[in-house]
């Protein structure tokens, strides 16, 4: 069985997480539409929205296979909440070499130990309401659907947890 970590990015990590979301990128391109272009993935614009502190890394038996964000405000998203409330989960993405590999799975139940250990009643996602199987694996993790709204081209599914 594979041993799968998480830890807090670093600068020198900056590399590592383009190559992930570059990963991510390709690969839903080969299978659906992606929801991020190769430019969304690189740190000149992702650093426009995130510190690099917002960011974890998964590894597989020390093999970079996966990160996300996580941050405590999303006002373009959820801007009905304040700062602090909430944690919000961003830019989910694993490698495509370690599908079903656990990295997914580990990476939400990550989140939720960071919502109660940060002190927020509530954790919070938000996805392209077009993709069933995502929706499905938050649904499997516990979270509830809570909108759906339409947002430029995307329609985009509202998803909270309690913890």
């Amino acid at each position: 069985m594979s041993e799968i970590t998480i830890t807090h990015a670093r600068e020198s990590d900056i590399t590592i997480l383009e190559d992930i979301l570059l990963d991510n990128v390709r690969w839903v391109s080969e299978i659906s539409e992606p929801l991020w272009n190769e430019d969304d993935v690189k740190w000149d614009k992702l650093s426009k929205t995130f510190r690099i502190s917002d960011f974890f890394i998964a590894y597989v038996d020390d093999v970079p296979s996966g990160c996300m964000a996580l941050v405590d405000h999303d006002p373009f998203f959820w801007p009905d909440v304040k700062k602090g409330e909430s944690l919000f989960i961003h830019k989910l993405a694993v490698i495509k070499r370690a599908r079903k590999s656990g990295v997914s799975d580990a990476m939400i139940a990550f989140f939720k130990r960071q919502g109660m250990e940060r002190g927020v009643k509530i954790i919070r996602l938000d996805t392209d309401a077009s993709r069933p199987k995502t929706m499905a694996f938050y649904d499997r993790h516990g979270f509830t659907l809570s909108d759906t709204k339409v947002m430029g081209k995307y329609r985009v599914a509202f998803y909270i947890r309690a913890i």
